[in-house]
Order: structure tokens, then C-alpha cells, then sequence
């Protein structure tokens, strides 16, 4: 089998279906795993016994998902990345496809198709569809399936994740590419991301809303500015989320959008209620 020059980036703590995740890498590629937050003896026998990856370990107690990307991309020996979740699978023909469309493209993000058994699970996934694929005109680079090439790091500040942030990093990486000069392309193949249910997607909201709150709060913006563009965003809906989740999936998802939204938030201003560095990091 040829070996594709492109690096694959999963972070992983105690997720123990990091192996099918292992097992769906479809080519002859470096898988890097990063190893944090004191990973599980069984998740670090599992990524030892499949004998396919370069292991990086990291000591720090907490999750902080930006740092473990980023040293996941330091660690790469490739300039092509393709970045992954523990909890996902390639779609078969994905990684082929991605490493010779970095050749064309500077960027190039797979869609995310999100698994459901129960009804709080397909709950969970309508909205996490929302975000990947109705809001903004599905053009947002959230989560896993991202790739990119090393050197547009100089196009987008100098960095890949924001370290400060801890979690919603993804978002802020997003927002930075789209805004660049990049050649960006979106793949019709998928990666497949397993069921999650409401208290864990609510938990990862709050985080997302923090690592959000973090942000803002460095560059300066006032908890009065925060929260009347908030208050902006409810009365007005001028980006047309909440009416898009009610065309999207009802009144029911409407009103577990609007949830996830109040978590976020509550996150947030947590946040935003504390002082600002004085170093600004």
C-alpha cells in the first residue's frame, strides 16, 4: 500500500472507541494520538496494541482540546493534517480523496454525519446538524474532518488553535480561515461522529460558551457590549437561527436549540464576569 505524506491528529482520553476510530484509517498514513487529561489504561492499550501510532503524551490534569491539536500538528512529520475525533470513522475513500485535494486546496473540511439510537441522541444530532450544515450556509469548518496544510498558519495569525480558549477552538480557527484569502473546499464524503446524549452535549455547550467567554473577554469586549448584542440576537433573530431550527426540525428542536443556547451563555458570562489577564493570556 502507498504511504500518503498526510498526518492524522486524534486527541483522546478515556473514549474507548478510539480502536474503530484507529480501524476506519482506510490507508497507509501517520496517525498521531494525543494522549491527555489522564487517558484510561484500556484507551492507552488500545492505541499501543493497534501498533499504527505515534503516541504523544500529555501530562497537564484538564482538558484543554486547543493545546492537544496543537501539539498533535507540532508532533506531525507531514505538512498535510487531517484532524479527527476519537468518537468518529472515516467514510472508505475519505483520506485518499482529502490528501491529493490539499495539493489543489489550502483547506479542505469533511461533512459531518452524526449517529443517533434514542431519540435524546437524534435530538442532539438535528442540532449539532444545524451548526455543521444549515447555519450560515453550512460553510462553517467545525469538528473533526478538518485539513489543512501546515503553512497557512502565516494566513491566519501565526497559530492554528487559540490556547486561551480550551474549548470552542474550532469555531474560533473556523472564523479565522474563512476570513482569510485560503482556498477552501467542502468534500461531499462524510465522517460519521457516534451518538452523544443531552447532558454531554449541554456540557460540551457550557465549555464551548466558556472557551467563547475567554476570548471576548481578552480582547476587551465589556459584559454591557456582550450582553446587548446577545439581547440583539434574541429579539431580532438576524441571523435567522432560531427560525431556521424551527423549519429544521419543529417546535421541539427550537426549544432544545434555545437550551443549548441559555447553557452556552450561562458559560459565557461566567467567563466574562471575571477580570481580564494582565498579560492578555
Amino acid at each position: 500500500m502507498e504511504k500518503f505524506p498526510i498526518t492524522i491528529v486524534v486527541p483522546v482520553s478515556n473514549d474507548e472507541r478510539i480502536g474503530v476510530c484507529i480501524d476506519s484509517v482506510d490507508e497507509d498514513v501517520e496517525i498521531v494520538v494525543v494522549l491527555n487529561n489522564n487517558p484510561s489504561k484500556a484507551v492507552q492499550d488500545i492505541v499501543r496494541h493497534s501498533r499504527r501510532c505515534k503516541i504523544i503524551t500529555i501530562d497537564e490534569a484538564g482538558c484543554n482540546l486547543a493545546k492537544v491539536f496543537n501539539e498533535g500538528i507540532k508532533s506531525a512529520t507531514n505538512e498535510k493534517i487531517l484532524l479527527m475525533n476519537s468518537d468518529c470513522t472515516f467514510q472508505p475513500g475519505l483520506i485518499r480523496e482529502v490528501n491529493w485535494l490539499l495539493d489543489i486546496h489550502d483547506v479542505v473540511k469533511a461533512r459531518v454525519v452524526f449517529d443517533y439510537k434514542n431519540y435524546s441522541h437524534y435530538l442532539v444530532a438535528q442540532c449539532r446538524y444545524l451548526f455543521h450544515h444549515v447555519f450560515d450556509g453550512g460553510k462553517n469548518l467545525y469538528g473533526p474532518g478538518l485539513s489543512f496544510k501546515k503553512s497557512i498558519s502565516s494566513m491566519v495569525g501565526g497559530y492554528f488553535f487559540d490556547e486561551r480558549m480550551g474549548w470552542g477552538e474550532d469555531g474560533e480557527f473556523s472564523n479565522r480561515i474563512i476570513s482569510s484569502p485560503l482556498n477552501i473546499l467542502i468534500l461531499e464524503k462524510n465522517i460519521f461522529h457516534g451518538e452523544e446524549g443531552i447532558v454531554h452535549d449541554l456540557k460540551v455547550a457550557f465549555k464551548i460558551g466558556k472557551g467563547s467567554g475567554i476570548k471576548n473577554r481578552e480582547k476587551g469586549l465589556s459584559r454591557t457590549q456582550a450582553l446587548v448584542a446577545d439581547m440583539g440576537h434574541v429579539l431580532t433573530d438576524h441571523r435567522k437561527q432560531f427560525r431556521l431550527a424551527y423549519i429544521h426540525g419543529g417546535p421541539i428542536l427550537l426549544i432544545y436549540f434555545l437550551l443549548w443556547k441559555l447553557v452556552f451563555h450561562a458559560g459565557f458570562y461566567e467567563e466574562m464576569l471575571k477580570r481580564r489577564s494582565v498579560n492578555g493570556g
